[in-house]
């Protein structure tokens, strides 16, 4: 819903009027955590930092992998609220933080610290 409310958002005016949009978080991938570690916002266990770091498989729907994305929503989420209070009249929504962590990630992601690796359909 949110890649097709970002792709539709600069149409014609009416044509994905998406009332609702706020109520979205974001999608929790695999480059905003990386680039959320690497701004000490996230904070790894040791195990699985090293786990990350060796570019070691985070199995799918493990505890693990559940905890980065859980960890990486209840940041973004977090994160909105602090930019939304600290900067009066701005009303950001989630899925627009994703969009520029994801970005900014994008930029930097040879530069930073490893993404976490997992086999999955879902990112």
């Amino acid at each position: 819903m949110a890649d097709l409310w970002g792709a539709l958002k600069e149409e014609e005016e009416g044509r994905c009027d998406f009332y609702d949009i706020n109520r979205l978080t974001m999608f929790a991938d695999y480059r905003v955590p990386q680039l959320l570690r690497e701004e000490g916002i996230m904070i790894y266990d040791p195990s699985l930092a090293r786990r990350v770091d060796e570019r070691e498989e985070i199995q799918f729907g493990s505890e693990e992998e559940s905890e980065i994305r859980g960890g990486t929503i209840q940041a973004v989420e977090l994160l909105k609220h602090s930019i939304n209070k600290r900067l009066i009249g701005l009303d950001l929504s989630s899925v627009q933080i994703d969009w520029l962590l994801w970005q900014k990630g994008e930029e930097r992601k040879d530069l930073i610290k490893p993404h976490h690796r997992t086999l999955t359909t879902f990112y």
